[in-house]
């Protein structure tokens, strides 16, 4: 099996790191600009090269080797990693090796591990993560915010400038009021590092924090589902996040003791997050909310699950015929409008949108039923009979269930 050399190197200057990853003739680059005493400490090992390429060489096949030193937990922890996704997801990885030039063991300092960075892009799971640790919520989990982090180069492209500027203003907006400094990261990692973003974004976002280690204990990252609705396999998740931590650096799948709903009725005590939520990524134009999404449509329907009204941010509230047009595409949006429904029916609800959703819910998992089923027919199907269907004939299948359901 070939091998994928890579090398870590870092620069310093004035409110700046810059960080590269070299690979054959390509790289990865992180740029961080900031506050200086929030920008990261010197690279110690090159753990965050390791989680940065792990996915990618597994899905190209490819055996990993990091020249430089890398910790032996994370070492260790990797083995398991790709254990569970090739276990998870065969089609998409294959099992190779990790290795290092240097393994080391450094030691966790005590001066560090109350300290933690977290992913901020103004959304619920990452407002809600950091309201509850600014409050000391979490009980002996509660950290203290060293600084938070918008990354520029994932949910909004590269090249979206204006949006991010829009977006990062908003966020810094909200985390003045609880006094956490909010730092610029721009990588490349999802047009280079990545293959299958739904599988892959958890190792990236990982990779993005893991620049901290040396400055803070723990990342936080808001959970997308609850213990109760959890999706797998899915990029963010309580099983991989602890394969990717080491005794000095926990990643922390945080809040997911809550639904979402639970985490806007929280959310409500906090008006500068309210005011500025930005949970749209369809919109990457303006780095604002579109109104008229899955996911804004959806996120309405917490806030009125919730007994509140939509706030301003998400435009006005949804209406009916909005609410029965949902459709979930993956089992992670069904899980949340099932847990809207649920919230609503603990509360008793029996506004408008009630009926709605449950429509909505009911159509989107039989089409889901149906998507699966059509999966497992073309799986089943001989290679020699999936090479001659015509592609029109395929197109024509689809589209007719999509007519139907």
């Amino acid at each position: 099996m070939e091998t994928l050399n890579v090398r870590l190197t870092e620069e310093r200057g004035a409110g700046g790191v810059r960080r590269k990853v070299r690979f054959s003739s390509e790289e990865i680059w992180w740029a961080i600009d900031g506050p200086v005493d929030a920008l990261p400490a010197p690279l110690v090992t090159h753990d965050l090269a390791a989680i940065a390429m792990v996915f990618r060489a597994m899905w190209e096949g490819r055996n990993l080797h990091i020249d430089g030193p890398v910790s032996l937990p994370l070492l260790e922890g990797l083995e398991e990693l790709v254990t569970c996704w090739v276990l998870w997801r065969s089609d998409l990885y294959k099992r190779i090796t990790v290795s290092a030039s240097e393994e080391v063991s450094p030691s966790p300092t005590l001066e560090r591990r109350d300290r933690a960075v977290a992913a901020f892009s103004g959304g619920v799971d990452g407002s809600f993560t950091l309201w509850r640790h600014h409050r000391r919520q979490a009980g002996r989990r509660s950290r203290s915010i060293h600084c938070a982090t918008l990354i520029h180069g994932l949910d909004i492209p590269l090249q979206k400038n204006a949006a991010y500027e829009v977006a990062f203003s908003r966020a810094s907006e909200t985390l003045c009021s609880i006094g956490v400094p909010l730092v610029r990261l721009a990588t490349n990692w999802r047009l280079v590092g990545c293959r299958s973003w739904q599988m892959d974004f958890g190792a990236g976002l990982t990779a993005c924090l893991r620049n901290w280690e040396g400055s803070v204990g723990s990342a936080l990252i808001g959970s997308d589902e609850d213990y109760a609705h959890l999706v797998i396999p899915w990029g963010s998740n309580p099983i991989s996040f602890p394969m990717l931590s080491t005794p000095g650096f926990e990643v922390v799948y945080d809040g997911a003791g809550f639904t979402r709903t639970e985490k806007v009725a929280a959310l409500s005590n906090w008006p500068e997050a309210v005011s500025n939520l930005r949970v749209c990524w369809q919109d990457v134009e303006t780095g604002k909310n579109c109104g008229s999404c899955e996911k804004c449509i959806r996120t309405k329907l917490n806030f009125l699950a919730a007994g509140l009204s939509p706030p301003e941010a998400l435009a006005e509230a949804p209406n009916p015929r909005q609410i029965r047009r949902i459709n979930a595409r993956n089992g992670v949006q069904l899980a949340y409008l099932d847990d809207i429904l649920t919230y609503a029916n603990h509360r008793g609800a029996q506004e408008y949108w009630v009926d709605p959703l449950k429509a909505a819910i009911k159509r989107s998992r039989r089409r889901m039923a149906v998507r699966q089923a059509g999966t497992r027919l073309k799986q089943a199907l001989p290679i020699r009979l999936k090479q001659i269907l015509p592609k029109r004939l395929k197109q024509n299948l689809n589209a007719a269930f999509e007519a139907r359901f």
